[in-house]
């Protein structure tokens, strides 16, 4: 049902509590992603972490930005040199 999207008027109307409302309205146009999986391997879980390595590398360069050029992948590189 989530993935249909239902207003704050068809939530009342289904009789959902008031302090609910807030967290199960989903009014529509804005992007989202649903994944689903059989069953959640670690072959999954790496074509997850793909997915989205691949979203960071695209969207970074519609955006004109060096995506792995950021504060917090510096800091991941030279954490994982230290760990070498």
């Amino acid at each position: 049902a989530l993935a249909m999207g239902k207003t704050e008027s068809e939530l009342k109307s289904e009789g959902v509590d008031p302090s609910l409302i807030p967290h199960r309205e989903f009014p529509g146009n804005r992007p989202s992603n649903i994944l689903l999986l059989q069953r959640l391997t670690a072959y999954e879980t790496g074509q997850i972490l793909a997915l989205y390595e691949h979203r960071t590398i695209v969207q970074g360069f519609i955006w004109g930005i060096n995506s792995f050029d950021q504060f917090g992948v510096e800091l991941g590189k030279k954490l994982a040199d230290q760990v070498r």
